[in-house]
C-alpha cells in the first residue's frame, strides 16, 4: 500500500534503494520494473499478469533500454570532438 501511495504521488524515487541510483540512466529501467511489479499485486488476482507476461514485460524493458543506450553511445560518438561542449563554452565567457 506504501508503495502504491508513493507512486501516485509521484515520489517514485522514495521506493528505490540508493544504491541503484548511483547507476547512470537507471531511474527509468527501476521506474518500467516497478509499474511490472505493482501490476503483479494488483488487488484483482484475475488482473495479475501471468509469468510469461511478466517475463516478456522485462525482457521489453532491457531491450528497449540497451536501444535507448546504443542511440546516446552513437550520438556522442557522432559529435565532434573540436567543438566545445556547453560546459566549456559557458567556462569562456
Amino acid at each position: 500500500m506504501w508503495v502504491r501511495s508513493v507512486v501516485r504521488d509521484e515520489w517514485t524515487a522514495e521506493v528505490f534503494d540508493p544504491e541503484l541510483l548511483r547507476y547512470k540512466n537507471i531511474e527509468e529501467e527501476l521506474v518500467a520494473m516497478l509499474q511490472v511489479g505493482l501490476a503483479c499485486v494488483a488487488q484483482e488476482a484475475e488482473k495479475r499478469p501471468t509469468m510469461a507476461e511478466v517475463a516478456k514485460m522485462i525482457e521489453d524493458i532491457r531491450i528497449e533500454q540497451s536501444a535507448l543506450e546504443e542511440n546516446l553511445d552513437r550520438l556522442r560518438s557522432s559529435l565532434s570532438p573540436s567543438l566545445a561542449t556547453t560546459e566549456d563554452a559557458a567556462t569562456n565567457y
